[in-house]
């Protein structure tokens, strides 16, 4: 072992093992302390080019008709885009007891929701896309004083602050499908969103307000998804006090960015704002806007949007 090959060897293997111990502790600090991504953000007012001609002939036929249908359709948007403070002030004062928020995971998303929505909006339980145990560390967290760590690729630490000072007796819990859940999947069903309908329903409380934070497309208003599943299962009293949300920022989604295109256009104000019914719009404008209606205003009843 004192030769000079063997002394080489050695100092190969030491030199491979503390490459092995740097990178492993490179992970483990970059995954223990994510750093908060850079804010970079596009000022672009158009930037789906493929929908921009969606709002072009949306605004040629509304600018083609007639003086007193014109009135008629700018009258009625205007009565049902409110702005985002009364809408909450509104929902605030309803005896809502389920809501179904869908978000798409990003920080601008996060950002929005933790500084306009979270710290006005009533909510006595709010359920989580994350399992048990991780919304476990994520309260660790907190109590750690940690100012940032996202869950789904987007920050979550600010909402819980936000929400626990909003709703100082607040619960949260993580509904997510366990490990344990996901080895009984069985079949071509969704049986995800089952199992996360279930977990819901163990932690649901007669008479408090519920708000459950997922990913849109598991709040959509369709067979097999978590909202369906939940208004399958639940008693038809309290079916009307149940309702389902869509929030979207205004460059996330073509069809929508078309849609604020054409209201900015015609001289409706630029703002944060809310469609409290989907299906209470100028009939023209499913037509006019066939992608968003299809996507959204089919799906959710509510339509939350944010505005650069």
């Amino acid at each position: 072992m004192h030769s000079p090959l063997a002394r080489v060897i050695v100092a190969l293997l030491g030199g491979y093992i503390i490459i092995l111990v740097l990178i492993s502790s490179y992970r483990w600090i970059s995954e223990e302390f994510p750093q908060r991504p850079a804010q970079t953000q596009k000022i672009e007012r158009i930037q789906h080019t493929f929908y921009h001609k969606e709002a072009l002939d949306a605004l040629h036929f509304y600018h083609q008709l007639p003086k007193s249908e014109r009135t008629a359709v700018f009258k009625k948007l205007k009565e049902n885009l409110v702005p985002l403070g009364s809408w909450l002030e509104r929902i605030n004062n309803k005896s809502i007891m389920i809501i179904c928020l869908g978000e798409l995971h990003e920080e601008n998303t996060r950002n929005f929701l933790a500084e306009y929505l979270f710290s006005k909006l009533r909510i006595d339980v709010l359920l989580l896309e994350a399992t048990p145990a991780q919304l476990k560390r994520l309260l660790e967290l907190i109590k750690a004083g940690r100012d940032y760590y996202p869950l789904l690729d987007a920050d979550i630490l600010n909402i819980l602050y936000i929400a626990k000072q909003q709703n100082p007796d607040i619960k949260i819990w993580g509904i997510e499908e366990t490990d344990d859940q996901q080895s009984k999947e069985i079949g071509p069903q969704n049986t995800r969103d089952q199992f996360i309908a279930r977990n819901f329903w163990n932690k649901f409380e007669s008479g408090k307000r519920h708000v459950i934070l997922f990913g849109a497309l598991h709040c959509a208003n369709e067979s097999n998804w978590l909202f369906k599943n939940l208004t399958n299962r639940a008693p038809h009293s309290l079916q009307k006090s149940m309702t389902n949300m869509r929030v979207l920022g205004e460059h996330q989604n073509g069809p929508l960015e078309a849609f604020t295109y054409f209201l900015d256009e015609i001289g409706i104000a630029k703002r944060h704002f809310v469609i409290p019914d989907t299906r209470a719009l100028p009939s023209c404008i499913y037509t006019l806007f066939p992608e968003l209606n299809r996507q959204t205003l089919t799906k959710y009843r509510v339509l939350i949007v944010f505005r650069s």
